[in-house]
């Protein structure tokens, strides 16, 4: 059995590294700042997995634009992410075409490909059948790359009564997918990341452990946000257990520290923009001591 080292004897970042992103609506605006900052710190990742949200600010990082997350959150293009148009069928409140035809203007695969930095993932749920769906991204010439780049992303972003699920034609033998965000199955499959030499996982979760559910709807929302972005990390975990120990694995959840009293749906800029600046500090607690940080 192979021991994983400490942190003293292998300092975080000094291993291969897989960063994973969880969602939240404008609740990424926390996380745009730590990715934002861990660049700017120095540390770099192999490979990098995003789920709703964390698929944007994982996207960012994958073709090689961290400072699109400064402008992205400081600023948030609300008219895009808050443009309503509620319809019965499906049921939904907000249009996705318009977050769609901003993430055209930002996320470029040609740059990601161009890029050749990491290995990317943006996980969707399938509701044609598939269930969840990772879709990769590789930085190797004639490595697998799943389709358009911006239609993964706008599937993992689909909150279901949101907005609308997210079409994706059939192409190249891959059916048609008809996506939504990737947190509802609350799961994510972390063995092609072990398989691609990840040895630290990292695991940055727009969570606030020990918050307990409060009569205020937006309280009540963020329980539940809370309790779907830490299912997928127990069961991407559970699936796994077998080769963390065996493999040397180190697993880390870094998380808020404190509450993110935010309207998560409504994308406010004053509270993106004072919540990415908390990304931007907490990340200091991180570096400063990963070992508070770590689980496995």
């Amino acid at each position: 059995m192979t021991t994983a080292p400490s942190l003293a004897q292998a300092p975080l970042g000094s291993r291969p590294t897989a960063l994973i992103l969880s969602g939240g609506a404008s609740l990424g605006a926390w996380q745009g700042g730590v990715v934002w900052e861990l660049e700017r710190r120095g540390l770099r990742f192999s490979q990098v997995l995003g789920t709703s949200a964390g698929s944007i600010n994982g996207a960012a990082y994958f073709q090689g634009d961290v400072a699109l997350l400064k402008d992205l959150w400081r600023d948030v293009p609300r008219e895009a992410f808050l443009d309503w148009k509620p319809r019965l069928v499906p049921p939904s409140l907000l249009c996705l075409e318009s977050v769609g035809r901003y993430l055209r203007t930002v996320l470029s695969e040609e740059k990601a490909r161009a890029a050749k930095r990491c290995w990317f993932y943006a996980v969707a749920v399938d509701l044609n059948g598939a269930g969840t769906v990772q879709a990769q991204y590789s930085p190797e010439p004639g490595g697998p790359w799943d389709g358009p780049l911006v239609d993964h992303i706008l599937g993992s972003v689909a909150v279901p009564f949101v907005f609308p699920p997210w079409r994706v034609a059939a192409r190249n033998g891959t059916p048609e997918r008809l996506f939504v965000d990737g947190h509802t199955s609350s799961y994510i499959d972390l063995a092609p990341l072990l398989d691609r030499g990840a040895l630290d996982l990292l695991f940055v979760n727009i969570v606030v452990p020990g918050a307990g559910p409060r009569l205020r709807p937006r309280a009540f929302i963020s329980t539940l946000v809370n309790a779907l972005m830490q299912a997928q990390i127990t069961n991407g975990l559970a699936a796994v257990k077998g080769r963390l120990a065996p493999e040397g694995i180190r697993v880390f959840e870094f998380t808020p520290s404190k509450p993110l009293d935010i309207s998560i749906f409504l994308f406010k800029k004053h509270e993106c923009r004072r919540i990415f600046d908390q990304g931007v500090e907490d990340t200091a607690l991180l570096l400063a001591d990963p070992a508070r940080f770590r689980l496995l």
